[in-house]
């Protein structure tokens, strides 16, 4: 049961009393009024979440009522009881900023369900606000942002490791950011004065990894037409990231276990080797030791690299997580001199529900989009596209439609997840959802009816609506 304060009001105390009854299965914080003047004074005494007001009263009306609850207590849902003869009044006051109204004589089952739906919007805000305070209280840690348990070993690790100089072994899923780790060991380092080099092993051909790391002589091999220092060199007094080091043949993994050993590289096509002070850091996206196990990583090599072995967990295992990135990258892609736009409370649900394969680099992709495509004040569900639910419309077979078959495609892929979207917010509720598309009640039963989302007894419904509408009923 909640604990939000409700105040109902009506001058006929038989029905403000019978709605407060009911309401009691939401709230044990029911309080009665029987004027807009006396719900006023409840109003000054202390904060109210939810009016549930009369509109045809003596003395002040409802809509006045409202127009004072949004001028003074602006997050107050204010919902309007409403007879027939009045429903103008209703929509109007729909208009004004009124959260929904009821129709007399309505049941109970519809009262509890339009108050929930107030409720439920006040405790989603309360989320989001509660997030926006402890994202205020995140501690940053060199470009790693973090307030998820899942996160402390890897902080601790790094506060660890960072003032020696071992050879540290991270792993983890592509996009988690091994990167960021590897540089703030970096940073907190002796080092951080020196250069910080990072090198992708499986980006090059196998020929090509050993000149970028140990150097050539000019004339080494076809295409060295210059002498090369090569990434050990270019890290001299600083720290070489070595990115899917298993990636590496076999042979080269030994002669980068002897460089590492005899802190001194021999470049090819050379006979003098140079040495190097550099400290080494290995990435895989594949825990080590199963690397080791499948012949791909040498067993000396790993005891050599995994003095200190770091496992950075993925996005999915990092929950809390999930909300702060989001906020920082939406944050980081707000123009200059304007706040970034916020998470919807359904946004922020549809994050935290995503499995994230591509992890934190995937979400920044995700957050980019979502700016671009949002024109609203927040960013909603509508705004984020995931891996699996591309923008694209999908042609079946192998040739292309025609312009016209492919706009219509596009137009029901549309059609069908706004709308899909819009009857969520709206709890199922038609009415309700109409309002909030700006459409007639009519127009979206045809939408959802084409669409195959309409009950029975709603086609049943919208069939007498528009019989209703026609000349002569």
């Amino acid at each position: 049961m909640s604990g939000h304060r409700i105040v109902v009001v009506d001058d006929k105390r038989d029905l403000a009393q019978g709605v407060a009854l009911v309401l009691k299965k939401l709230s044990d914080n029911i309080a009665v009024a029987y004027s807009a003047e006396e719900a006023l004074e409840l109003l000054e005494q202390r904060p109210v979440d939810v009016i549930l007001s009369d509109i045809k009263m003596p003395g002040q009306d409802g809509v006045s009522l409202l127009d004072c609850v949004r001028e003074r207590w602006p997050s107050t849902r204010v919902i309007l009881f409403t007879a027939y003869g009045t429903i103008e009044s209703a929509v109007d006051a729909i208009k004004r900023g009124a959260f929904d109204y009821l129709t007399k004589p309505f049941d109970n089952a519809e009262l509890l369900v339009v108050t929930q739906r107030a409720l439920k919007e006040i405790q989603d805000e309360e989320e989001i606000a509660r997030l926006r305070a402890e994202l205020r209280k995140t501690y940053g840690f060199h470009g790693l942002y973090s307030r998820d348990r899942r996160m402390l070993p890897v902080l601790e690790a790094i506060r660890r490791v960072a003032p020696t100089n071992t050879t540290v072994f991270l792993w983890g899923e592509s996009g988690t950011g091994k990167e960021l780790v590897a540089r703030a060991i970096h940073i907190e380092s002796s080092r951080s004065g020196g250069p910080f080099v990072a090198f992708n092993a499986a980006a090059l051909p196998e020929t090509l990894v050993e000149s970028e790391l140990f150097g050539c002589k000019k004339g080494a091999y076809t295409g060295a037409d210059a002498d090369r220092k090569g990434l050990f060199a270019e890290a001299h007094g600083g720290t070489l990231l070595i990115d899917e080091v298993s990636s590496m043949p076999l042979g080269l993994q030994g002669k980068l276990l002897r460089a590492l050993q005899e802190r001194e590289v021999l470049p090819l096509g050379s006979s003098a080797p140079v040495r190097v002070d550099v400290r080494v850091i290995a990435s895989s996206n594949v825990d080590p030791r199963r690397l080791v196990r499948d012949g791909k990583l040498r067993q000396d090599l790993y005891y050599r690299l995994s003095v200190m072995r770091i496992a950075v967990p993925p996005l999915r295992e990092r929950v809390e997580d999930i909300p702060l990135l989001a906020n920082l990258f939406l944050e980081r892609l707000a123009p200059e001199g304007k706040p970034s736009k916020p998470l919807s409370p359904r946004a922020l649900r549809l994050l935290i529900s995503y499995g994230w394969p591509g992890n934190v680099r995937e979400l920044q992709n995700v957050m980019e989009r979502a700016a671009l495509l949002s024109h609203g004040d927040e960013i909603s569900p509508a705004d984020i596209v995931l891996e699996d639910d591309d923008l694209d419309w999908h042609p079946e077979g192998d040739e292309s439609p025609a312009y016209e078959e492919a706009k219509r495609q596009a137009i029901e892929h549309f059609q069908r997840r706004y709308v899909e979207e819009l009857m969520a917010q709206a709890d199922g509720n038609v009415s309700a959802a109409a309002r909030k598309a700006a459409m007639t009640r009519a127009a979206l039963h045809r939408i959802l009816k084409r669409l195959g989302l309409a009950s029975e007894g709603e086609d049943v419904e919208d069939e007498k609506e528009l019989d209703s509408t026609r000349p002569g009923s």
